[in-house]
């Protein structure tokens, strides 16, 4: 993944593959490129330089100089393997949480997460150790200025605030900036190889003294003795972490920024614990050679106690420092699950310096359960020995760590080969995708799978210090120890499946919820048009039925009537029936206009319209029952207020209104018409007044729905088909006016019906 500037750019590799994981193509939108070549060199370093680990080597006393053999022989079959296998990997797809995206490519969403698992739990148990380790640097620099009587810190609970304050502090170190920590890692780095060469000087200058080895070069075995055993399983244990750097692939700011650690990192660390192993085995008696501050021993029996002290200063910080990198590195691998949602997604955020913050304090919580159970649990629980309570923490957790971590090495070597024939035409095709002849990458891979299994199986079988712990006794707590921690990432690994599972149940019942809810909603409305339909045609038969019998009885009166007696009376008889034609005219409009009132207004046609004019035809239609009731009808409108609108469809919006007014009042009351402009809106707002019974508050809306007539209107004798007010907004509406009613619902003060239309000049 070539990513810049947060774009993700897909290797040739990744797009044969296909579909990129989420984690591959968002890292960069979270976390930014800051690490450089020698950053990549420094966490290599500060993952795999435990230089203490060469106490635990001379534990296996026995090996004598076949150690420095066993040394090139680990580097041989495992670190240089590794380094292989992990850069053509990093090749093929460089990102963040590493093992956890290839294996996944490789073996799927499972043995992804299971070997991300079992890469990332060694890391936290790492972190317990180098919080044991400082607490014996801290032990072994009292022991070097006071002698064995200084007993610092012996109490289990004395140890356990020492590192439950080193967590704290490397907690709140942790979410500091990235780039921070390495300009920092560097130099401290630099002062540790600088003390690893002062350990190594102590022992030429011991030579060159006169004195003899403490440990004779010439006692030396080769086979399957069990110190061979225990010295190669430790030595795989010192040399675990190739990938580490990886996990952090995708925040490097240079193109094959993996590469100088790759390179000449493996030397590097053989060549450092080479020389300190030297050190401790030319200077430290057998006897002390096991503890694991056997190198300030070593420095202090030939330059001095102030030159051990600064020695152990500075172990100690590199150990902090170790921590921190351990920490960060490692929540890359929760944080990238957690992008992929195989993790809770609040895994992923990040803190105003773009740190996965939550991740780093997720794992130092972790690694606080665990130095709680063991610092003040455990002691209380068994029969604890309290000076060797550290060195045995260290060791089994170690030794755990070891195993775990080799696990998922295994899986790691499984990865490319699994690759290399899937992906067989591939790179036949691109060679150059090939960093070595493929013979070369299986041979890696099969070396380095072996070394890995050689490892597990010499870690649990042989205790690393058999004087303190037996073969036993080591089988049963380490044993325990990594079957424990493999089960939770087992289950960890059916996590997402689960939750996915639950997911899709979940999304189901809410799918089935929000239809069944769609189809109640719907079951309603059609329940609520049938009302309607019915409703209907109640009105429009009884509303059909009145007009057409007032018509049927003129027509039969004047058929009784002689052809020449009282004119008069046929003329009045025809005007009524012809009133009654009018009457049902509108009221078929009206019902046609309610099924094609939005396909009308896209037709019409809006001009300038004079007002009081337009008022004032209308009025004149309803001429005859005004003077029938006696009434008045008032147009209080200026001359000059000009409206833009349909006049045909203005004139039936002012019929309706007025047709209203003249139903719903009583005779000899009047009804008022006036307009104003509203100059802030650009709008004339023309207001209908009558002095009718009202509409009650919380009818005032619902009336322009369709075929809503009030109550007390249903069994009255006025007639009306509950059609003409949604007509009229609809209209209004498609003039880009709008309309309402104001009325107190009291009878005798009537309504005001407002409606506005656009003013013109």
């Amino acid at each position: 993944m070539n990513k810049l500037e947060g774009q993700y750019t897909p290797t040739i590799l990744q797009t044969a593959i296909g579909e990129p994981l989420r984690s591959e193509q968002r890292t960069n939108e979270f976390l930014p490129r800051v690490l450089s070549r020698v950053d990549m060199l420094v966490i290599f370093i500060a993952i795999v330089l435990f230089i203490p680990n060469t106490s635990i080597v001379q534990a296996t006393q026995g090996a004598g100089g076949t150690t420095y053999l066993y040394w090139v022989i680990g580097t041989v079959t495992f670190l240089v393997p590794g380094a292989i296998v992990a850069g053509q990997l990093y090749r093929f797809m460089p990102a963040d949480g590493s093992i956890y995206v290839w294996t996944h490519r490789a073996l799927g969403p499972l043995w992804g997460f299971f070997a991300g698992f079992c890469a990332w739990f060694p890391g936290v148990l790492v972190m317990l150790a180098t919080s044991d380790i400082i607490l014996s640097l801290i032990q072994g620099i009292g022991t070097q200025i006071y002698g064995n009587q200084a007993n610092w810190l012996t109490a289990p609970w004395q140890q356990g605030i020492i590192v439950l304050s080193i967590l704290l502090f490397v907690g709140l170190f942790s979410t500091l900036p990235l780039r921070w920590i390495m300009k920092i890692a560097r130099w401290v780095i630099l002062l540790y190889g600088i003390s690893i060469f002062i350990v190594g000087m102590a022992g030429v200058i011991w030579l060159l003294s006169g004195h003899s080895p403490q440990v004779s070069f010439t006692n030396s075995t080769i086979g399957f003795q069990r110190q061979n055993i225990v010295l190669y399983g430790v030595i795989i244990l010192a040399l675990l972490g190739i990938e580490v750097p990886l996990n952090m692939g995708a925040e490097t700011k240079q193109p094959n920024a993996a590469r100088l650690f790759l390179r000449w990192g493996p030397l590097l660390v053989l060549l450092a614990y080479l020389i300190g192993t030297f050190g401790v085995m030319v200077v430290v008696p057998s006897s002390s050679a096991g503890i694991q501050y056997s190198t300030l021993i070593a420095v202090k029996s030939v330059f001095g106690l102030p030159a051990s002290v600064l020695s152990g200063l500075i172990f100690i910080s590199f150990f902090v420092i170790a921590t921190i990198v351990y920490n960060v590195s490692f929540a890359r691998i929760l944080f990238v699950s957690a992008m992929d949602h195989r993790l809770p997604p609040n895994l992923a955020r990040v803190n105003r310096y773009a740190v996965p913050h939550r991740a780093t304090t997720t794992q130092l919580v972790i690694v606080g359960f665990i130095a709680i159970f063991t610092y003040f649990t455990a002691p209380l629980l068994y029969n604890v020995d309290a000076a060797t309570l550290s060195s045995d923490a260290y060791n089994i957790s170690q030794a755990t760590t070891a195993v775990i971590w080799c696990i998922s090495m295994v899986i790691l070597f499984l990865d490319l080969p699994i690759l290399l024939n899937r992906f067989r035409e591939f790179f036949t095709k691109k060679p150059e995708q090939l960093i070595a002849p493929t013979w070369i990458l299986y041979l890696s891979a099969a070396i380095g799978g072996a070394a890995s299994l050689l490892g597990i199986w010499t870690i649990l079988t042989q205790s690393w210090n058999s004087a303190l712990i037996s073969n036993s006794d080591w089988l049963r707590c380490v044993g325990i120890f990594t079957v424990v921690c493999l089960a939770v990432g087992l289950i960890g690994s059916a996590y997402p499946r689960l939750l996915g599972s639950l997911d899709e149940q979940t999304a189901a019942a809410r799918e089935n919820a929000r239809l069944y809810n769609e189809l109640s909603q719907a079951y309603a409305r059609l329940s609520e048009l049938d009302q309607l339909k019915d409703a209907f045609l109640t009105t429009a038969s009884h509303e059909l039925r009145t007009p057409l019998t007032i018509v049927q009885g003129y027509l039969e009166l004047l058929g009784e009537i002689d052809e020449g007696n009282d004119p008069e009376l046929r003329r009045a008889f025809l005007n009524k029936a012809r009133r009654a034609c009018d009457e049902l005219v509108l009221l078929q409009a009206n019902i046609m206009d309610a099924s094609r009132i939005k396909f009308d207004t896209a037709t019409l046609v809006s001009s300038t319209l004079p007002l009081k004019e337009i008022c004032t035809a209308v009025i004149d239609l309803f001429e005859p029952l005004i003077l029938q009731q006696e009434r008045s009808v008032q147009v209080n409108i200026s001359p000059t207020i000009n409206v833009l609108a349909d006049e045909t469809r203005l004139k039936q919006v002012l019929r309706n209104l007025i047709a209203n007014a003249l139903r719903y009042s009583p005779p000899q009351t009047s009804i008022r018409i006036t307009a104003k402009v509203l100059p802030q809106e650009d709008m004339v707002e023309i207001r209908v007044i009558d002095h009718g019974a009202g509409i009650p508050p919380d009818k005032q809306e619902v009336i322009f729905d369709k075929f809503v007539r009030l109550e007390r209107d249903m069994h009255g004798i006025i007639r009306g088909s509950g059609l003409g007010l949604y007509i009229t907004r609809q209209l209004v509406e498609a003039m880009k006016g709008t309309i309402s009613v104001e009325s107190s619902g009291i009878k005798g003060e009537g309504s005001t019906f407002i409606f506005t239309l656009p003013g013109t000049e």
